[in-house]
C-alpha cells in the first residue's frame, strides 16, 4: 500500500534540497551529542555539569534529554543528606554557551511504553513540554508519539526533529515499527549498555533493522530513515563498561553555522555523519557515487563496506569492501538506496561492550 505524504513535508523536503544545491558548505562537521540525561530525571550529576562535560571534550552542541521533563520550573532532588534546587537551563546556559562554539538544544526524552515494552523518542528544539502519546501497539504508540512531537514542533523551524531511541532495549520496537512511524531519525547506535545494538539470534540488529525499515519506505513512498550515534549519558562518575557513560557515540553534522535551524536542515538533508570515534575530512553522495574520504590516525587501519539494497533482491548486501582511508563507489542504477559502513582497527575507549572497535555510519542515500 503506498502512503501520501503530506504536502507539507514533500514541498519542505523539496526546499531542503534546493537549499542544499546552493548554499556554501563549510568547511567542517560540527559534533554534538543528542541524548544524554542529568540530576532532572535518572541522570547521576547536575545538568550544569553535564554541560560542562561535553563542552570541555570538543563538542559543539548537546541536547540534555531528560524523561519527560523540560528543564524549567522548580525541581528538587535529594543529594547526599541535602536537598537541592537544580538550576532550569535558562538559568545555566549562558555559562556555556558561545555563539558560534557550544549550543544547548532545549529538549526531551519521551518516555512511553505500550505492550509492556518501552516506547521513547527525543524531540529537539522544544519550547513546550510534551506529554506522552500512548497506543495499544507499540507501533501505534511510536506513531502517536511522533505526532504530538511534530505537533509541538511545528512553529519552530524544525517541524520534524524527532528521534526514536534505542529500538532494541527491551526488544521494545520491531522494524515495521520504525517504518512506519513516520520518524527520520532514529538511534542506529546508542551507548547505553543495556540497548541491544547488536541484536541476538533471534533479534535483529539496529542495523538490520535500519535497512529493512527503509526497504519499507522506499516501498510506500515515504522518506528515508537516517541513523544516528548517541550517548545516552546517565553516569558521569564511574567510568567503565557496564556504566552508561559519555563519548560514546555522536553526530557530525555539516551545517553553515551552529543554530538549532542550520544543524536540523544538514540533519534533514542527510548531511551528517554518526560515529563512535573514526574522522571523516569529507564525504559526498549522489545518485552516481558515493565517496568516502577518513581522517587518518597513524597505525590505525580502515574498512569501508557500501551497504545497499539491490532492486530484486530480497535482502541488503554489502556491495563493496574498500581498504585504506579513501574509498568510493559508483552506483550501478541497481541500488535502491547505499549507505556505508566503516570499520577501524582501533579499540573503543571506555566501550558499549567489550571488544568494540571505532565505527561510523554514512546516511543512506537512494
Amino acid at each position: 500500500m503506498k502512503l501520501r505524504i503530506p504536502a507539507t513535508i514533500a514541498v519542505f523536503t523539496l526546499m531542503l534540497a534546493l537549499a542544499g544545491f546552493m548554499k556554501e558548505q563549510p568547511k567542517g562537521f560540527l559534533k554534538g551529542n543528542l541524548h544524554t540525561h542529568s540530576y532532572w530525571s535518572d541522570g547521576n550529576t547536575y545538568p550544569e555539569e553535564v554541560a560542562r562535560w561535553y563542552r570541555d571534550h570538543g563538542y559543539q552542541f548537546l541536547a540534555v534529554t531528560d524523561h519527560n521533563i523540560l528543564q524549567e520550573g522548580r525541581k528538587t532532588k535529594v543529594v547526599g543528606k541535602d536537598t537541592v534546587v537544580l538550576k532550569q537551563l535558562v538559568e545555566y546556559r549562558s555559562e556555556f554557551e558561545k555563539q558560534g562554539v557550544f549550543l544547548i538544544l532545549n529538549s526531551e526524552e519521551i518516555s512511553d511504553a505500550s505492550e509492556k515494552k518501552p516506547v521513547h523518542l527525543n524531540g529537539f528544539n522544544l519550547t513546550r513540554l510534551v506529554k506522552p502519546a500512548g497506543g495499544a501497539t507499540t507501533g501505534e504508540c511510536t506513531e502517536a508519539n511522533v505526532k504530538v512531537i511534530r505537533t509541538a514542533l511545528e512553529n519552530s523551524g524544525t517541524p520534524e526533529w524527532i528521534m526514536v531511541n534505542h529500538p532494541n532495549f527491551v526488544w521494545g520496537l520491531k522494524t515495521e515499527d520504525l517504518a512506519r512511524c513516520g520518524a527520520r531519525f532514529f538511534e542506529v547506535f546508542n551507548g547505553h549498555p543495556s540497548v541491544r545494538n547488536y541484536g541476538d539470534s533471534a533479534h535483529p540488529s539496529t542495523e538490520v533493522m535500519w535497512d529493512r525499515a527503509n526497504k519499507w519506505r522506499i516501498d510506500n513512498g515515504v522518506p528515508l530513515l537516517l541513523g544516528t550515534a548517541t550517548d545516552d549519558a546517565h553516569q558521569y562518575d564511574q567510568y567503565a563498561v557496564g556504566k552508561a557513560n559519555p563519548g560514546r557515540g555522536w553526530v557530525m553534522v555539516r551545517a553553515t553555522e551552529l543554530t538549532p535551524v542550520a544543524l536540523y536542515q544538514a540533519m534533514y538533508s542527510g548531511d551528517f555523519f554518526s560515529s563512535t570515534g573514526i574522522e571523516l575530512n569529507d564525504f559526498t553522495s549522489s545518485r552516481k557515487r558515493l565517496n568516502i574520504m577518513i581522517k587518518e590516525q597513524p597505525g590505525v587501519t580502515y574498512k569501508t563496506e557500501f551497504i545497499g539494497w539491490v532492486q530484486g533482491k530480497d535482502q541488503p548486501e554489502i556491495l563493496k569492501t574498500v581498504a585504506g582511508v579513501n574509498a568510493s563507489y559508483k552506483r550501478t542504477g541497481k541500488e535502491l538506496f547505499l549507505r556505508a559502513r566503516i570499520t577501524s582497527s582501533k579499540p573503543k575507549a571506555n566501550p558499549f561492550a567489550v571488544g568494540d572497535v571505532e565505527m561510523a555510519w554514512t546516511q543512506p542515500v537512494q
